[in-house]
């Protein structure tokens, strides 16, 4: 398969529809499987397990969201739960974050002091406003998802735009932002890579762009832990960011996988976590089902072919699991 150069200008969606769904179909059957077949990776902790004090605890929100916590403090990054469907993707169809979608996990949310966001798309910021007016919590982003998030109501006061290479400290969490790329989809490129259309609210999925990717480490409870949404080849972590204790790295598409084993290499992680890897067009409460465009099984044979270093976990909905 043949990817465009990212420099190359994205054709417009409209007349792309008609390939992307005879693309996509076909593959929905194939790829819907749940993680029951690597229930062997997937870790947890114990029902009634209580945290001790200091641990770092990670509980997966869906797409490439993830809730951080440790001594009762939460960091949330890239939170998707309202799960738009394909079709608002391909066509322009208003959408907006569901309220009550939000609200169900408000136990989860709640006393989030800081939210990271990798990039402006949909799947990574439609939810970010609501949250930020429940949690009171503040956003670090690039400028463009900043701009995105504040047109959408987000408040501007706890909006803060950082580029690759500032270090940021709230509360515990020690943000340290990295560059990154978005992978490219075919044949389209970057999916609504920008600029942005106006400076009005964002409408359609398209008006999500995704503006500058970043990547980032975060450190607290004596852990560190990278994540990134994926991204392409040209783009690897710093040298001397390894070893960590947890790389969670976007695994969605070809790009994001063929940099996969040189991630790993390069971070040195202990626990390897790849995301950004379930159908974010279907509802949570239908429960983890692979996206269409992903495939898992290579991913697993690369990190064994490659003896990669990390022991290689999954994550199911909204299951804690304390990083030992």
């Amino acid at each position: 398969m043949r990817l465009l150069r990212k420099d190359r200008a994205m054709r417009p969606i409209g007349a792309l529809i008609p390939a992307l769904l005879i693309w996509l179909a076909p593959m929905q059957s194939v790829k819907a499987a749940g993680l029951s077949r690597y229930r062997d990776l997937v870790v947890a902790d114990a029902p009634g397990y209580r945290s001790s004090l200091g641990k770092l605890r990670v509980t997966y929100l869906g797409t490439n969201g993830y809730r951080f916590a440790v001594e009762g403090h939460a960091l949330v990054i890239d939170p998707y739960l309202t799960r738009v469907g394909l079709g608002a993707f391909l066509f322009p169809v208003a959408i907006r974050s569901s309220i009550a979608e939000v609200e169900k996990r408000a136990d989860l949310l709640a006393g989030a002091e800081v939210i990271l966001a990798t990039h402006g798309h949909a799947d990574h910021l439609l939810d970010v406003p609501p949250i930020m007016q429940m949690t009171g919590a503040r956003l670090l982003a690039s400028p463009t998802a900043i701009a995105l998030a504040i047109a959408a109501g987000a408040p501007a006061a706890r909006c803060a735009a950082v580029l690759p290479g500032e270090f940021r400290q709230i509360g515990p969490w020690k943000i340290h932002v990295l560059p990154s790329t978005h992978d490219r989809v075919f044949p389209i490129g970057v999916p609504f890579s920008g600029p942005r259309k106006s400076s009005g609210p964002p409408r359609n999925a398209s008006d999500w762009v995704c503006g500058e990717p970043l990547s980032f480490l975060i450190e607290a409870g004596g852990k560190r832990i990278y994540i990134d949404s994926g991204g392409t080849p040209a783009q690897l972590p710093p040298n001397d960011l390894g070893p960590i204790d947890l790389a969670i790295l976007g695994v969605a598409l070809p790009d994001s996988r063929a940099r996969f084993a040189a991630v790993v290499r390069q971070l040195r992680p202990r626990f390897v976590l790849p995301s950004h890897q379930d159908n974010f067009f279907r509802p949570l409460e239908l429960g983890f089902s692979f996206g269409p465009l992903t495939d898992f099984p290579a991913v697993l044979r690369d990190a064994e072919r490659e003896k990669l270093p990390g022991r290689l976990i999954l994550l199911d909905y909204f299951q804690p699991w304390t990083l030992p």
